[in-house]
């Protein structure tokens, strides 16, 4: 992943600049001056390695609708139930489901 704008501190120093490939060491950096998010850039290898960049939207929505009807009163909105729902679909469309 390359880091998609110039990454600064809080005296605005610069420590890692737009376009530069994101390494184990500036994960340390980030992590150093207690950064837990920085803008990336998707590669197109990247996008091309995702499974569900392969199906049709209609068929992920209901892929969608039929995982979230497996758990009972879950809130939706919540950021590990999201995950959850997107690990369930990505392990789906990778069992060679056709499109």
């Amino acid at each position: 992943m390359r880091v998609a704008i110039d990454v600064k501190n809080i005296d605005n120093m610069l420590l890692i600049p737009s376009g530069a490939e994101l390494t184990e060491r500036h994960i340390g950096i980030l992590q150093a001056w207690g950064i837990a998010e920085v803008e990336v850039e998707v590669s197109a290898s990247a996008q091309d390695a995702d499974p569900l960049s392969k199906f049709q939207p209609e068929v992920l929505a209901n892929w969608t609708a039929e995982i979230k009807s497996r758990f009972w009163q879950a809130d939706e909105t919540h950021p590990v139930f999201l995950e959850l729902v997107k690990l369930a679909l990505r392990r789906r469309a990778s069992k060679g489901h056709s499109p």
